[in-house]
């Protein structure tokens, strides 16, 4: 159900259980009158208070929704910056890595061979 209509509904709604009470109150004319005129004024300052209540939380709501949209956007680049410059940073201790590694294959290679001399 769409928010709009259910709050249509729940003002609808209580303004008609506010009239029927009147109506059913077992009151003169003068004051039953008096009464819809002082209730109809009460409803209309409840009801101005509702729509600026709820134009507020809209307005909030949308401020929440571009802040947030924006957080994300910088927080998400922030990390792709930090990602990207550790990249760089981490080459060359890659390269330092890879020839460690090629230094201990040669070695364990000329020890195979070494091995393989003694053995004989």
């Amino acid at each position: 159900m769409n928010k709009k209509s259910l709050f249509l509904g729940a003002v609808i709604g209580a303004a008609a259980g506010a009239v029927t009470s009147i109506l059913f109150a077992p009151k003169s004319g003068r004051e039953l009158r008096s009464d819809i005129v002082e209730k109809s004024g009460e409803a209309s300052v409840v009801l101005k208070e509702l729509a600026y209540n709820a134009n507020e939380l809209l307005q909030s709501i949308q401020v929440l929704g571009t802040e947030g949209s924006t957080l994300i956007k910088d927080v998400s680049s922030d990390i792709m910056d930090s990602v990207s410059k550790w990249n760089e940073e981490m080459e060359p201790e890659k390269k330092r890595l890879k020839d460690e590694i090629k230094d201990m294959q040669r070695t364990i290679a000329d020890l195979e061979k070494t091995l393989k001399k003694d053995n004989k």
